[in-house]
Parts: structure tokens; sequence; C-alpha cells
């Protein structure tokens, strides 16, 4: 099994996680008779299973001394007053000094204990013995939810994003081949490409670059990480790109004629699939009067083969940098 849940999607994996975090804190829990703070350690394992985080360690400091922070800022505060104004001076302090700390990881929990603290009416009850079982509830959980996490079945996130950057190529390729057989076959039209058909992918390439920026890491994996950003940039320009050619050649009649040499535009097509699974090789641009032959090869108005050919062009110079961001991806591994 732990052979094979690198190949289960995330949705699945992290189920699978949660469940033996939140089993083992539950049985911890009942076998230390802690039955009472249970659901602080349930909360705790299911906020730390996160595989996407590079700096685990640091990113748990920041949440458990913000959790801290905001207990202790209303322990204080409740001594003065229990009333809504003293909360919201509460929160308001527990924001200031987490910020002023740095653990901005934290800031969230710093708000909810704070605010736990005085909704639950736990500021009077508050002694040694419930603070000690809250904190022995809080540290299995978060230890139960890195076991999960880390000690089992452990995933690089950085090793996973060659396979989804080709995961997008792909579904593109295939879109753009069903194009090119519908185009020359004639028949009823592929569906069109969503934006949201491939959208949620590119913005996984960028998504660990921004939850790990401004944190310290390795000068390496800083790279890594503006690299791949860098691709997830450009497969947001080639899917706006393809979004305004799709409906351009889906105002051609087809079938296209078989001619040899091969049309121009189908040849284009041809081209752009190729480019997303060959080497960066730089292609000269056609010149707008071959267009527009092609227009009338086509029998087509003239703009609309002009407006193809502009955005065959683009997309070909996207792909190309496509490539030698790829082959640089490749020599930094």
């Amino acid at each position: 099994m732990a052979f094979a849940l690198p190949a289960l999607s995330p949705l699945w994996r992290n189920s699978l996680r949660i469940w033996l975090a939140s089993s083992l804190s539950i049985g911890i829990m009942l076998w230390s008779g802690r039955s009472n703070v249970l659901w602080l350690a349930l909360v705790m394992a299911v906020m730390f299973v996160n595989e996407n985080d590079l700096t685990p360690a640091r990113s748990i400091g920041q949440i458990v001394g913000g959790a801290l922070i905001g207990i202790l800022t209303a322990m204080v505060l409740h001594e003065i007053s229990t009333s809504w104004v003293v909360l919201g001076l509460a929160l308001l302090t527990t924001g200031v000094l987490v910020r002023s700390l740095g653990l901005l990881k934290g800031l969230s929990m710093g708000y909810t204990g704070c605010w736990a603290l005085e909704l639950m009416h736990r500021g009077n009850q508050f002694n040694w013995a419930l603070i000690f079982n809250m904190a022995l509830a809080a540290v299995v959980g978060i230890l139960m939810a890195q076991i999960a996490t880390w000690a089992l079945w452990p995933r690089q996130p950085l090793q996973q994003l060659p396979a989804l950057e080709a995961k997008i190529a792909s579904q593109l390729g295939a879109q753009i081949t069903a194009i090119q057989q519908w185009l020359g076959n004639g028949g009823a039209p592929p569906a069109a490409l969503r934006s949201q058909d491939l959208l949620p992918s590119i913005q996984l390439l960028q998504q660990l670059r921004n939850q790990n920026q401004g944190l310290p890491m390795p000068a390496h994996s800083k790279q890594l990480l503006n690299r791949w950003a860098q691709a997830g940039s450009l497969w947001r320009q080639v899917l706006r790109q393809w979004l305004l050619l799709e409906p351009l050649l889906r105002q051609l009649a087809t079938p296209l004629p078989t001619e040899n040499p091969q049309p121009l535009l189908r040849s284009s097509l041809a081209d752009l699939a190729a480019r997303l699974q060959a080497h960066a090789v730089l292609v000269p641009s056609r010149p707008a009067q071959l267009w527009l032959e092609e227009a009338g090869r086509l029998g087509a108005p003239q703009p609309l083969l002009l407006a193809i050919g502009q955005q065959c062009q683009d997309l070909q110079q996207l792909l190309h940098s496509r490539a030698l961001l790829l082959q640089r991806l490749e020599s930094s591994r």
C-alpha cells in the first residue's frame, strides 16, 4: 500500500492521512483518559496534514506560537474584564503581537485561541491541569498529523511538478489533435477546451512558490520554485492564446482540402502539437502573405486566416519559451 499511495489523487491521499492521524489521536487520548480535550487533538490532526509545506517544522512552530500568544493574551485580559469590548481588545493585541514576532502562519490560530477561550467561558476555569491537558492534546494531534504526512508515504512536492506540467501539455496536445482530426475529416466538432480544465493544474505550479514566499529555504529549492512558477505563468498565457485560437478555427468550413504539400494551417497545428513533445526548436514565423494565400485556397475570409496565423505564431513563441525553461529545469535537478 505504501508504494501505491504516491499514485493516488491528492484528495484520496490526504483523506487516508487524515483518517490515520485522527485514529491515532483518538486512541492515544482515550487511552490516556483525556477524552474531554479529544476535540483539540482532532482539530490539530486535521489542520497539520499538509504535504505541500516545504518547511513543516517552521510552520508548526509559528502556528503553535500564535495559538499560545492568543491564549495567554485572552487569559491576561480576562482578569480585567469579561466584556465583549475586552475580547475585541484581546484579538487586536494578539494580532499585533503575532505580526511583530513574525509568526504570520500562526495568525489565524492566535485569533482562534483567543476567541475560543472567551467563547467557551473557560477564562475563570483555567488551571494548570487544564493547560497541561490541552497542550498534550495539541502535541498529540500535531505529532500524529506529521507521522501520517511525512513518516509514512512522504511526497516530495518539487518532484511532482514535472509530472503535473507534462499532464497539462498532454491535455492541450490531445485537444490540438482532436481539432486537427475534425478539420481533416469534418463531422461534429470536438468539445471545446475550457479554462477550468487546465487552470487548477496551472495554479498548482505556482502554489508552492506562493505558499513558501518569504520563508528561508535552500537557494536551490528557491530557484526551482521560481522557475516552476514561471512555467505556470507561461502556461496561463498559452491557455489564453489557445482559448482565442480555438473559436477562430471552429469558424472554418470542414473538411479542409487535402493537398500536397500540407496546407499551411494544418502544418501550423502539427507544429504546435510537436512543440508540446519536443525540445526547443526556433522556427521562423510565416509572413502574412502566406496566410492570405491560404485563405484563397480554403475559401475563407482573409481577416480570419490572418488572425489564426497571428495566434499560431504567438503560441509557437510561448511554447518555445516553455521548452527553454524545461531545459533549464532539467539541468538544475
